[in-house]
């Protein structure tokens, strides 16, 4: 089974981080490498990332397992956490800005997969194995799959679904690959990191490079992941609305970049 790589890129989400990684640790895929990047937390953050690896080696609970012969009820003392995966763990006392942060963690990735979850969402259980198995049947080179949108409470905002992978309607229309997907590490060899000079719409330049190379895609109609709104109550990170107007100037600036790349192509066919 291939190894994949989760890198975890936080700041200031100690009220969400804990969960998170949970639900990265908890994956169902059984090789996995867990890298959390924190990229200058002040709120509680580092506390947390000091205690977990000694709360992943010890946290236990005591379920029953058993009645015995003379009817006495047995527990049994058990590890909560798998204790197969592979955690790094990288701290920065200032904040490095969101983009570096990404790539100070997908730079130390060494599965043959990679994806990264921003500390504050929530992958569903078999994300990292279904878009696994997604990726070995079908040779390609990226997998992403359907999200839920959630509430801080983790009630359900709305259901996000993307369409089977077109240029034009993936990238070009406006970004439609969502947040849950895995790739063949290897597309960094070719293409790079990210490009800091994005500090909002990164992901989707990077995978607009991806594309551009000639990578392949392969949607997974599966909900595999929940995103975070925050909701308009609690403004943070791209929510926010200087934020949320960089992240819509570059997109729009990648839209334009994928619609020149596609009548490029056009032009050049005989």
């Amino acid at each position: 089974m291939a190894l994949a790589s989760i890198v975890i890129p936080t700041f200031n989400q100690a009220a969400y981080l804990p969960a998170c990684v949970d639900r990265c640790l908890f994956q169902t895929h059984p090789e996995l490498e867990i890298i959390i990047v924190d990229g200058g937390s002040t709120d509680g953050t580092k506390d947390y990332l000091e205690a977990l690896p000694g709360q992943i080696a010890t946290a236990a609970a005591d379920p029953v397992v058993r009645m015995d012969a003379d009817g006495q009820v047995v527990r049994e003392r058990v590890l909560t956490y798998p204790q197969n995966r592979r955690l790094s763990i990288v701290r920065f006392e200032a904040d490095i800005g969101p983009t570096r942060t990404y790539n100070e963690g997908l730079g130390r990735a060494t599965g043959e997969y990679c994806t990264y979850i921003p500390g504050d969402d929530l992958p569903y259980p078999h994300m990292i194995e279904e878009l696994a198995a997604a990726l070995d049947r079908t040779g390609a080179d990226f997998a992403y799959a359907d999200q839920d949108v959630v509430e801080d409470d983790g009630r359900i905002y709305r259901r996000m679904t993307f369409p089977e992978f077109d240029m034009k309607a993936c990238l070009a229309e406006w970004y439609h690959l969502g947040v849950c997907r895995l790739y063949r590490r290897r597309l960094h060899d070719t293409v790079g990191l990210m490009d800091e000079a994005y500090t909002s719409a990164n992901d989707y330049d990077h995978y607009l490079r991806f594309a551009m190379a000639g990578a392949t895609f392969v949607h997974v109609p599966r909900v595999l992941y929940g995103v975070r709104r925050h909701g308009p109550a609690r403004l943070t990170g791209q929510h926010t609305p200087p934020r949320y107007a960089n992240l819509l100037a570059e997109s729009c600036r990648l839209a334009a970049r994928a619609r020149a790349h596609l009548d490029a192509l056009d032009a050049a066919r005989p």
